[in-house]
């Protein structure tokens, strides 16, 4: 992934639909990921922050996405409480706003994909041009009926 590439991830992504059961618990609202560009040593990696509400109460986890040279591939590395936890996940698209991504099967989640728009809350036409991007992407195709609109309040 080359460094313009990861510019255009920078910035707030509100998670809108999600295979990963993670993000599917009724107790669990308001998800956003957030994106801030950084050297570490000579490379740029996203330093990553996602905030959600989970029982009315925010939580935090961080952690670090480092390209994978010449791929769409990122690994996740977590700080703190989560830095034993690493996955890797892969851009689909990422175009007008809207960001799809996979994610590799981990210990408590299974492979899926989630759908992020730059956008808090979506129109009924925004949802179904979504879908529309899905169903056109050869990379996505086994996992749309998994998807869940996790974005609900």
């Amino acid at each position: 992934m080359n460094d313009r590439e990861l510019k255009k991830l920078e910035g707030r992504w509100f998670l809108q639909y999600s295979g990963c059961p993670l993000w599917q618990k009724g107790s669990i609202d308001t998800i956003s990921f957030n994106y801030e560009l950084m050297h570490k040593g000579e490379n740029l990696v996203l330093k990553e922050k996602v905030e959600f509400r989970k029982n009315g109460k925010m939580k935090i986890k961080r952690g670090f996405e480092i390209p994978m040279e010449g791929s769409n591939v990122l690994n996740w590395k977590g700080i703190g409480m989560n830095k034993f936890f690493r996955n890797q996940s892969k851009v689909l698209y990422n175009k007008e706003g809207i960001l799809i991504m996979w994610f590799e099967k981990t210990i408590s989640t299974p492979e899926s994909i989630d759908v992020l728009t730059r956008k808090k809350h979506l129109s009924a036409e925004e949802s179904v041009y979504i879908f529309s991007i899905l169903e056109n992407l050869k990379e996505t195709s086994g996992y749309v009926g998994e998807l869940e609109s996790v974005n609900i309040l």
